[in-house]
């Protein structure tokens, strides 16, 4: 061992005693069994479905609920209490109003959740469990966690501490906590496999529940990158992200959540588009706002005006970037203003006032005095820096764990199965290393002042090659002002169907360096339409895809609400979301339609996973300085 090193771990481990009692400790734990992984994609702000999701653990409570209690409660008792533990809050006070919420409700109740809680956590160390203890009556949880209520000399103290609770009026505030901890201890890991933003109503509540979670990754998904990317400066995504927002509606989201003042836009829209009905560009209206009840008349002028300043932006981005090859998509280039035309296509609007048909993609006065005041709203908003930041610190192109690698959209593929080269200032990358240089740029956009990085935000969301993106264009104008299908279609990266053979699969994890005898790639991006016969397990079971559609819109092209991926030590399970309104149904306990797909035979422990390589090779350097220190050679 270096000396160094040696010295580091001598002020860290100061005596054999504690070598050995942290040895102890390490082996142990290796034998118990995995911890639970979930995995989230495509939420696309739909906050409510996702945080019931999240708190019933995808349905699984509901079966450790029938697992525990089959001998002992009728069915309606079990969906009660699931219920209870999904939505505290909310049960209880439908049981007041029911006049249900007596003492012995309680008190039976407080039972109940201490021998659920002591049932899912029988997995972790207690060390473990108890670092999820929050807030009050810790030490009282402690007690009853950890008491054995039928050991004779302890029954009546163990009776006595929940009589306690129910006597000083702590009843309903302790069931809440036992709820919230039963919650956290049966979700070990969550992976969100990207696009936590646009057309839902409020991803900055998904955000404020990910940033209180505390074990959770993020691969950033095309919609984050955006956010991102507008979080930095880049006025073109600032744009896009207001494009977006008032497509579906979600002015709440801007201006009470994140505090992004709209009044000058509000005004500018509605003066110099005044006359105009802006009938394209109606919202589609899948929640209705609270605070900030826009008409859909005024969203439509304040959707054209963004657009119109997106596409302008657009296009001095594209002009100063002619390495991405994207000049296709500068759209105001294309229009022949004399006979209003895009690309030989009629225009169905051909209102357009602030466009000089001489220098189109010049910002008049007014748009640039409103670029400027978002640009400072967007750069300033403290919520959403606090957020970005978040999804930066805990966020990747990709991730490896478990043998599984993640990623939102796509490895960029050619035709013929090889990975993609593509070139960036002049180096050409593909695979995994360009992944990396991706994620790179990604964090150089955010944490300095590089133009080009920022301008590698809006690549990755409009580019040919983005793995995040992964189509052939991004046709937000084309679908918005012509009818043409051919000028409208998307077409999607060689990987999505390649990546359907196990051979390609193979291919891609090699790439990655996993070598694990058991092993999967999973991602989102393209809804499965479930509804059709599409299956999301691919590539004879090494591919799985999860976008299922949480999404309201994309709920009738897959006639589901959505996939989840729970991996515990038993097995690997796919779970299918039959609708958006049994998931938000507040007062109903809800079990998905749960599918085994890989089993662990034998049973998973945490020595078979990355974490217990990790502390193998800690217990390797623990003894090695155990061995030293008893030969006496420490320096």
């Amino acid at each position: 061992m270096d000396k160094n090193y040696l010295k580091l771990l001598e002020d860290m481990y100061p005596d054999q005693t504690k070598i050995k009692d942290e040895l102890i400790s390490l082996n142990a734990k290796l034998y118990l069994p995995k911890g639970t992984e979930y995995f989230f994609s495509d939420i696309h702000g739909e906050s409510e479905a996702f945080l019931r999701l999240l708190r019933s653990a995808s349905g699984n409570i509901r079966e450790k609920i029938a697992k525990l209690f089959k001998e002992s409660l009728v069915q309606k008792d079990q969906d009660d209490l699931a219920t209870l533990i999904y939505s505290p809050e909310r049960f209880l006070k439908h049981c007041a109003e029911k006049g249900e919420l007596t003492d012995d409700y309680l008190t039976i109740t407080i039972y109940r959740l201490t021998k659920l809680f002591r049932f899912v956590s029988t997995k972790y160390p207690k060390a473990y469990v108890k670092s999820k203890f929050h807030g009050s009556y810790a030490d009282i949880i402690d007690e009853l966690l950890y008491t054995n209520n039928t050991e004779f000399n302890k029954k009546e103290y163990y009776g006595r501490l929940v009589s306690n609770i129910v006597k000083y009026g702590a009843g309903e505030e302790f069931i809440i906590n036992l709820s919230e901890l039963i919650q956290r201890v049966s979700v070990d890991k969550l992976h969100v496999i990207g696009d936590i933003y646009d057309r839902g109503p409020s991803p900055h509540i998904i955000m404020d529940e990910l940033l209180s979670f505390p074990n959770v990754d993020i691969q950033w998904g095309n919609h984050d990158i955006e956010w991102m990317g507008a979080a930095s400066g880049n006025k073109a995504l600032i744009a896009a992200c207001l494009a977006n927002a008032f497509h579906y509606n979600n002015f709440d989201m801007l201006e009470d959540g994140y505090g992004i003042n709209l009044r000058p836009l509000y005004e500018f829209a509605i003066t110099t588009y005044k006359d105009d009905p802006c009938k394209l560009f109606m919202p589609r209206i899948f929640d209705a706002n609270v605070y900030d009840n826009i008409s859909r008349e005024v969203a439509a002028k304040m959707f054209k005006a963004i657009s119109i300043i997106r596409f302008k932006l657009d296009g001095e981005l594209i002009n100063r970037n002619p390495d991405f090859n994207v000049d296709h998509r500068n759209a105001l280039k294309f229009i022949d203003f004399e006979n209003m035309t895009y690309k030989n296509a009629k225009l169905k609007d051909t209102n357009f006032p602030t466009i000089d048909p001489k220098d189109p993609l010049k910002l008049s006065k007014e748009e640039e005095f409103i670029v400027n005041v978002l640009t400072s709203e967007f750069t300033k908003a403290e919520k959403l820096q606090r957020h970005i930041k978040f999804l930066y610190d805990h966020g990747s192109m990709y991730k490896v764990e478990n043998g599984s690698l993640l990623f939102h959209g796509c490895i960029p593929l050619t035709k013929d199965g090889d990975f993609q080269e593509v070139k960036i200032q002049g180096k050409s990358y593909k695979g995994k290393s360009l992944m990396d240089k991706f994620d790179k740029l990604a964090r150089r956009s955010y944490f300095s002042n590089d133009i080009y990085a920022k301008d590698v935000m809006w690549y990755l969301i409009n580019g040919r090659y983005s793995p995040i993106f992964g189509k052939s264009q991004y046709s937000y104008f084309e679908n918005l002002l012509v009818d043409d299908k051919k000028l409208k279609e998307e077409i999607y990266n060689p990987y999505y169907k390649l990546a359907e053979k196990e051979i390609i699969a193979d291919k891609i994890l090699d790439e990655f360096g996993i070598a694990n005898e058991r092993r999967r790639i999973i991602n989102g991006h393209v809804p499965v339409k479930s509804n059709k016969g599409a299956s999301t397990i691919k590539a004879n079971g090494k591919l799985y895809v999860i976008d299922g559609g949480i999404s309201k819109p994309y709920q009738a092209k897959t006639g589901i609400a959505g996939y989840t991926l729970i991996f515990n030590s038993h097995h690997v399970a796919l779970a299918e979301h039959s609708s958006y309104k049994s998931i938000t149904d507040g007062l109903s306990s809800y079990t998905p339609n749960i599918e085994e797909v890989e089993l662990m035979l034998p049973r998973m422990l945490k020595k078979d996973t990355d974490e217990g390589r990790q502390i193998l090779e800690k217990i390797q350097v623990l003894e090695e300085l155990l061995s030293i220190y008893e030969s006496r050679q420490i320096v």
